[in-house]
């Protein structure tokens, strides 16, 4: 190889350089909007379907296909052939490709050809001539494609918060299970138990591990730590050298102390928000109160009364209450507590509430927050019960009208016959009596009373109850009495089951929210 041609190749060399570096950078933002589509077409996936690790998958398709891009432009790159066609085209005119063709010809026709190039190539600028040229409106789109991928990325939906729950609860089990990986080696090499000894500790240890590597929620791996922690403190009890209980509860405190006081942490948290939500409503301010207090007892005495209530309570009511426990139920860590508020939301729109479920997790995540054991009952509330001291019945829920000869017509909320004390509610019905009660002061008396025909003749054997003492009876005698058939309900009743059931129908539906507000001022209006 002479001169002449070392001269063209080294020129070929260097235009290469740059007309291949150009096509790299050309095809990486081309690729770079390609893949920037995708990952925004799974982040927008992301925001209604769970997908755990989406950030990472996203990160692993921008990197793999760059990788694959750059790859592909190596293959691809123009080669010598190409690289002289292209330097021709800026004013060689076609010297170079045909010189290129001549490499190792020695003939004159060769030789000066490759002369003529050579003189023209040592004139030619190549960072002139050879720019590196971009494409503006592809750099556009990339650039505006990340940027509303960043954007997708923070907005919340209940899939992008369900993911991020799932990968701190990964994350958590993983450095769970490595602390009880780390304490069976140290167990291993300890030499203040016996191997019998360590072969039973071990035995705790890997059972518990395997709980946890198949636990797929928070609470089951509370559950899982909370009986390991049991269990070494059962087994501490049975070892027989001081040193060898030291070095179990080591090992106890260095796996369980961190999650402990974290259980804690997240309990307090869970209170705070509980309570918060609660206080900010009439209806359950008093429940809120009791939490706050801590009193196991006043929690189970007014999720008692606050069940009791449900019956009397307005749609508007019900609905204020149902909101209090469904915003209490966001963002709360306890996940038993959690479900038990979501169900207390939904069936106090049913006028029923499992008391008994709520009260017990409402406990536990109080007593986590203390830092105490979850070990608390449920207590019931006794019934108080009045007693008349005379004869005569209170009316209770009387339907309909009896009939008979001189007989008074009793009429009345809560009133009856006869004198004494009791409580009881009653629409109108058929009495006998002669005493004069006094004035009916409670506080949650029927309202306005509508007929319902069709029912059949009531007596004085169907009516139930004492009369209050604070109450009144009114008696009219007649020669005959009148029998009309039918029944007196409370309008409030009446309305509040039709609020309750197009309340419940709206929730459940895909209504927009403009027009479950509009469904429920209507029903609030009725009241």
């Amino acid at each position: 190889m002479n001169s002449l041609d070392k001269a063209i190749l080294d020129f070929i060399n260097k235009a290469s350089k740059r007309i291949k570096a150009n096509f790299l950078i050309n095809l990486s933002i081309v690729a770079l909007k390609m893949l920037l589509c995708l990952i925004f077409s799974l982040l927008l996936i992301s925001l209604f379907i769970t997908i755990p690790y989406v950030e990472e998958i996203s990160l692993g398709i921008l990197v793999v296909g760059l990788i694959i891009a750059l790859i592909y432009g190596v293959i691809k790159a123009p080669n010598k052939e190409k690289v002289s066609l292209i330097v021709d085209s800026k004013g060689l005119n076609e010297r170079l490709i045909t010189s290129l063709e001549l490499i190792n010809c020695e003939d004159n026709i060769a030789i000066a050809q490759k002369k003529d190039t050579v003189d023209k190539i040592k004139n030619f600028n190549i960072k002139k001539n050879l720019r590196i040229s971009i494409d503006k409106k592809q750099v556009l789109l990339s650039l505006g494609l990340i940027l509303m991928c960043i954007l997708v990325m923070f907005v919340p939906t209940a899939s992008r918060k369900n993911a991020k729950n799932i990968r701190e609860f990964n994350k958590m089990q993983n450095a769970i299970i490595e602390k009880v990986e780390k304490e069976k080696n140290e167990i291993e090499k300890s030499e203040d138990l016996s191997d019998i000894e360590k072969e039973e500790i071990k035995k705790i240890l890997e059972e518990a591990e395997k709980e946890l590597k198949e636990s797929e929620k928070q609470s089951e791996i509370n559950k899982t730590l909370e009986r390991l922690e049991k269990k070494l403190e059962d087994k501490k009890e049975k070892l027989s050298s001081d040193k060898a209980k030291e070095t179990l509860e080591k090992t106890k405190k260095d796996l369980l102390d961190d999650f402990n006081k974290e259980k804690e942490t997240n309990a307090k948290k869970d209170v705070n928000k509980l309570v918060n939500e609660l206080m900010k409503k009439e209806e359950s301010k008093d429940l809120g109160e009791a939490i706050l207090k801590g009193d196991e007892e006043a929690v189970n005495k007014e999720l008692k009364e606050l069940e009791n209530k449900l019956s009397t309570m307005s749609s508007s009511e019900l609905s204020a209450l149902s909101e209090a426990l469904k915003n209490a139920a966001l963002d709360i860590s306890d996940e038993d507590l959690q479900e038990a508020l979501k169900n207390a939301s939904s069936a106090v729109l049913d006028k029923n509430i499992d008391a008994e479920s709520l009260s017990q997790a409402i406990t536990n995540s109080v007593n986590n927050s203390n830092g105490t054991s979850n070990n608390s009952s449920n207590q019931q509330s006794n019934n108080n019960q009045s007693q008349g001291n005379n004869q005569g019945s209170g009316s209770g829920q009387g339907q309909g009208s009896g009939s008979g000869q001189g007989s008074g017509a009793g009429q009345g909320q809560g009133s009856g016959s006869g004198s004494g004390s009791g409580g009881g509610q009653g629409g109108a019905g058929w009495n006998t009596g002669s005493t004069t009660g006094h004035e009916n002061d409670l506080e949650n008396n029927p309202g306005e009373q509508i007929y319902i025909p069709g029912r059949n003749e009531g007596s004085d054997n169907n009516l139930t109850g004492n009369k209050n003492e604070d109450g009144n009876s009114q008696q009219i005698e007649t020669e005959n009495g009148l029998n009309i058939s039918g029944e007196k309900v409370d309008y409030d009743k009446v309305i509040g089951d039709y609020s309750n059931s197009a309340l419940e129908g709206a929730n459940n539906s895909n209504l927009p929210q403009s027009l479950k507000d509009l469904i429920k001022n209507y029903f609030e209006g009725l009241n």
